[in-house]
């Protein structure tokens, strides 16, 4: 009999409670319902601001107009200027077209040259060198074509 009286008691706590839980005002769907926080509410305070004029003043920024482009370049800006005449070390000799040259001051030029010079690696010579026009990969360098050369011993 204790054990039929324990479990009517807890029956009727546990249907107790959940009748406490639906006692709730029902909330239709779509509908938001406010959260209450559950600490303790702490107050905001705010410092007042200093509120900018609205207006014609305040839609334009001052100062000076601003200047127009310069516009079109009269030359074109992405050309290789001419070395000119060259002195240095041959890193990459053959008959040619392409070749291999080390300024003294370590510029490194990748040259072309349809002349068919034969040049050796380790010779010291002095170039005219202009810009490459053609698109040839001669190697490492600046690329560029070569006019008259002349060898040193």
């Amino acid at each position: 009999m204790i054990s039929f009286s324990r479990t009517a008691t807890a029956t009727l706590l546990v249907l107790g409670s959940l009748t406490a839980c639906s006692a709730s005002p029902s909330v239709t769907p779509g509908t938001s319902v406010p959260v209450t926080p559950s600490g303790a509410a702490s107050t905001v305070t705010r410092e007042p601001r200093a509120v900018a004029p609205s207006g014609p003043d305040n839609s334009v920024p001052a100062g000076p107009a601003p200047s127009k482009p310069a516009g079109i370049p009269k030359t074109p800006t992405d050309t290789i200027p001419s070395p000119g005449w060259t002195e240095g070390t041959i890193t990459r000799g053959g008959s040619g077209p392409c070749y291999g040259l080390v300024t003294f001051d370590g510029v490194a030029y990748a040259i072309y040259s349809d002349a068919g010079t034969t040049l050796a690696k380790g010779d010291h010579i002095r170039a005219e060198l202009t810009p490459a026009k053609l698109r040839i990969d001669c190697g490492a360098g600046i690329p560029v074509q070569m006019g008259a050369i002349q060898r040193f011993p």
